[in-house]
Formats: structure tokens, C-alpha cells, sequence
């Protein structure tokens, strides 16, 4: 835990004066304390129905590889780090039922929080969560008709039996339930921490790895019937771990050299674009800026978390054609530029655009946001006078963001602009400028104001009552594990 506590409220109208939201600890150490009686109480239930005890050998080969598995993670999105550790979890779970596959995810998550060292409030989260997330997900596929052991694991039946049959198809009922208790706790533990919003964590760190999670859980039911089969011919069933476990290390390491070549890139962008504005001292960090209020917008619209990434990705290059020795007179100057200047200031977007074309990944939606982000909803702007929705979304949200980064921001002929006054020209020039429906969500979004104005600005929304923002994003550092 950070230790911190939240911003500062006061109490909103329509509640008796002495409310007041609850803290950011308290609501995490809650959340804690909640996780952990209910998983308690879950596996206790879960225990008379346990069966025999698999084996100390059995209950340690999975233990250990789920741990191996676990130290494989990579970081995803927002204050998380996954891992392939859920396949042992619910092989486990099939072959030695609700109880004991519980205790083998505890057991495993524990050791792993133990290695890492981390503090005893986030261990203990962890270690709980995992066990609901089992328990849970298995106690749906009990009360549904699933068997434990399932039928197709057996040597007499084939898949052709109809007990088989209806086994293997509630497997996706056990791994969706797992995949969706697991990231919803991790994810409302992250929220709370870190006061992000629970959709823009949930979706940045789980929409766009669910799919590749429910694909990878089948070698669960593959893990399953190999411990089963090697179990009977040789009476060592941990063997046939050996052949799967081997894959799917090797299939996460190269997954992680990939996540970690992806993000190494991302660090190249960054420097490149601070190297270009380190010629304008008075829009240094600019691009930065404007990457993160742009995301902010994304997420408020509650676009996939894939465009969100392009749009972040688009609003970080918008100025990049300024690396032209053309602008670098431009840059320097204090004081507004002439006509003729503002003429050649006007050709960076394209010669942006040009820039971000030689990456073939950036073709299409990033390529076409840098190119357009000085286009007007009336049709005035430039390169090409486009107007309305013909203009792409993502340049429609990263001119909002780079004018409302211009106001707030100190400039040779004026000092910056109050939240007011950034709001009073956002809200004169809807229609005409801006799109109207993307000013509405960015005025109604406390994730937008905190960035503009800082926290009095969200405190101070936050007091005035409900508004139109479904999400709130505040862009702080998670700190939270999730298992998934």
C-alpha cells in the first residue's frame, strides 16, 4: 500500500454535512478484508465435499509449477502483471476437485508473494483472491452439473458419452467464471488504490488479453488428461505435466520479449518527441501532455482498449514533422508569428504525417489522426478542410487536447489560462471548432479537469454533484498484482 490517502472532499449536496467518501485506504483495506472472509468462507464450504486428499506430491508438482509459471509474468497496462499460472489452477481444480483446487491456487500465489517480497496487505489480497477466483468459478460449474473429475477424463468413457460431452462443455463456464472474478476483484482493487477508474482498468489490462486467456485455459483439460493418463500406466501422474509445462514456458518467454520489444519501443518515441520539443522551451513536455489527455478522452468514450492505445499513440506524434529545420526559427521565437509563419507552422501536420507513414504499423488510424488533428468541426481547418465526422476521431480528440494543453500552459505573450477560462472557450467554440458531443464528455470529465487544473479541480467537480462522466481516470501508478 502507498500509505496515502485520497484527495479531500467535502460533502456533496443531498448528503447530511458530516459525509464524506471514504478514504482511499480504507476503502482498499476493505476491499481486503472483504476478499479475504469471503474466500475464507468459500473454501470452508467447499470442504466437506473435498474428497480424498490427492497425494503431498501431487499437491507440490502443481504448487511448484504454478509457481514457476507465476515468476514468468509480464507487466500489463495499468499497476498489474500476468501470468500463464491459471492453467495448474484450473487443472487442479478439475482433477482434485473445488476445495483442494482452491488451496493449491492459495498455496501457490503465497509463495510466489513471499519470493517477490511484497508488502503483507497486497500478499494477502493476492493469496485470497486467487482462492475466490477458484472457488468460485468452480462452485458455478458444480452447481451446473460439472463433475469432479470431469467424465472425459475417465479410461472407460470416450467423448462420445453424453456425461463426457456435457463436461467438456461447461469447462468455458469454469474458466470465464474464474477469468471474470479474478480480474474483477484485481481490477476494483487497482481502482480504489490508485483512483483510476474500474472500466478504464478493467479494459486496459483485461479486454484485450480475455480471449488469449480463455484460449490458453483449454490446456488445462490437455494438462488434465495427461496427469490422468501417466497416472495410470506408470503411477506418477506429475510426468505428463512435463510435456505441456515445457511449451508453455517457452511460448511466455517469447511472449515477453515481444512485450518487452513493444515497450522499449514506446520508450523510443518518447525520447524522440522530447528531443524535438527540447528546441521550444515553452512546449517542452507538450506532446506528453497531450498523449495523456487524449487517453483520458479515449477512455471516457469507452473506446476498445486498442484504439485507446492508437489515439495515446497518435496525440505523442502529432508534432513530430516539427523536427524540420524549417520550424526551428518558429519554435524559438517569442512573441506571435506573422501570417507568412503561421502558413509554414500550418504545414507540420502532414510533414507529421509523412514521418509516421515510413512506420508501417502507424498506417490507417494513427497515420490518418496526425494528419487531420488541426481540422475544424466547420470545415475551416487544415490540411484539408475536412468538417464533421469525416474528420477522424482521433484527431477530433487530439485537437481538443493540444488546444486545451496551449491554454494551460505559460507562452511568451501570456502567462496560462485558469480551469474557468479553459472551459468558457472550450464551451464558445463547440460546433464550430470542436465537436460538440466530444466537448461535452471532456467538460463532464473529472479524469480531463485533474489533468487541466490538478486535484482541486476534480475535488471541486467532484462537490458540485453528479455529472455526465460515466468513468473517472485519474492517471496515477497501480500497485496491485494481478494473477490472470
Amino acid at each position: 500500500m502507498t500509505g496515502r490517502t485520497g484527495p479531500k472532499f467535502s460533502a456533496r449536496p443531498g448528503f447530511p454535512p458530516c459525509f464524506k467518501p471514504m478514504p482511499r485506504q480504507k476503502r482498499t483495506t476493505l476491499l481486503v478484508v472483504f476478499t479475504g472472509i469471503s474466500a475464507v468462507l468459500a473454501l470452508t464450504s467447499a470442504w466437506p465435499s473435498s474428497g480424498v486428499f490427492p497425494g503431498w506430491w501431487a499437491l507440490c508438482t502443481f504448487v511448484s509449477v504454478a509457481f514457476v509459471l507465476e515468476s514468468l509474468h509480464t507487466d500489463l497496462r495499468v499497476g498489474a502483471k500476468g501470468s500463464t499460472s491459471f492453467i495448474l489452477h484450473l487443472a487442479g481444480c478439475l482433477l482434485f476437485g473445488v476445495f483442494w483446487g482452491g488451496t493449491m491456487a492459495g498455496a501457490a500465489t503465497l509463495l510466489t508473494q513471499i519470493t517477490a517480497g511484497n508488502n503483507p496487505l497486497k500478499s494477502v489480497f493476492n493469496v485470497f483472491q486467487r482462492i475466490l477466483a477458484v472457488v468460485v468459478a468452480a462452485t458455478i460449474y458444480g452447481w451446473l452439473g460439472g463433475n469432479f473429475p470431469p467424465e472425459y477424463l475417465s479410461l472407460e468413457l470416450g467423448l462420445s458419452s453424453p456425461a463426457a460431452q456435457k463436461d467438456l462443455g461447461l469447462f468455458p463456464v469454469l474458466a470465464v467464471g474464474y477469468f471474470l472474478t479474478n480480474s474483477v476483484l484485481v481490477s476494483l482493487a487497482i481502482s480504489w488504490s490508485s483512483e483510476r477508474a474500474f472500466r478504464e482498468v478493467w479494459s486496459l489490462n483485461t479486454r484485450g488479453v480475455l480471449g488469449y486467456d480463455l484460449g490458453a485455459s483449454l490446456v488445462s483439460v490437455l494438462i488434465a488428461w495427461l496427469y490422468t493418463r501417466f497416472d495410470t500406466w506408470l503411477g506418477f501422474g506429475s510426468l505428463g505435466l512435463i510435456g505441456v509445462i515445457i511449451p508453455i514456458v517457452a511460448v511466455r518467454h517469447v511472449y515477453g520479449l515481444y512485450h518487452q520489444l513493444e515497450h522499449s519501443g514506446q520508450e523510443l518515441l518518447q525520447v524522440m518527441v522530447k528531443a524535438i520539443e527540447a528546441r521550444d522551451p515553452y512546449t517542452s513536455g507538450h506532446s506528453v501532455r497531450v498523449s495523456e489527455m487524449s487517453r483520458a478522452v479515449a477512455v471516457e468514450l469507452g473506446l476498445p482498449a486498442r484504439e485507446i492505445e492508437q489515439v495515446e499513440t497518435a496525440a505523442l506524434l502529432h508534432d513530430v514533422g516539427k523536427i524540420h529545420e524549417e520550424f526551428a526559427p518558429l519554435l524559438r521565437k517569442e512573441g506571435r508569428l506573422t501570417e507568412e509563419e503561421t502558413a509554414l507552422m500550418q504545414t507540420h501536420s502532414t510533414k507529421s504525417a509523412e514521418l509516421v507513414g515510413v512506420i508501417s504499423k502507424f498506417h490507417g488510424f494513427i497515420h490518418e489522426s496526425v494528419r487531420h488533428h488541426h481540422e475544424r468541426w466547420d470545415g475551416q481547418g487544415y490540411p484539408d478542410g475536412l468538417s464533421g465526422k469525416n474528420i477522424p476521431l482521433g484527431a477530433r480528440i487530439i485537437l481538443i487536447a493540444d488546444t486545451i494543453d496551449a491554454m494551460t500552459t505559460d507562452r511568451p505573450y501570456r502567462k496560462r489560462l485558469p480551469l474557468d477560462t479553459v472551459i468558457a472557450e472550450l464551451q464558445k467554440c463547440k460546433g464550430t471548432q470542436f465537436d460538440p458531443g466530444l466537448i461535452d464528455v471532456v467538460i463532464a470529465s473529472v479524469a480531463v479537469r485533474r489533468l487541466i487544473g490538478g486535484p482541486s479541480a476534480a475535488a471541486e467537480l467532484a462537490d458540485s454533484g453528479p455529472s455526465r462522466s460515466r468513468r473517472v481516470s485519474w492517471p496515477a501508478t497501480g500497485i496491485w498484482k494481478r494473477n490472470a
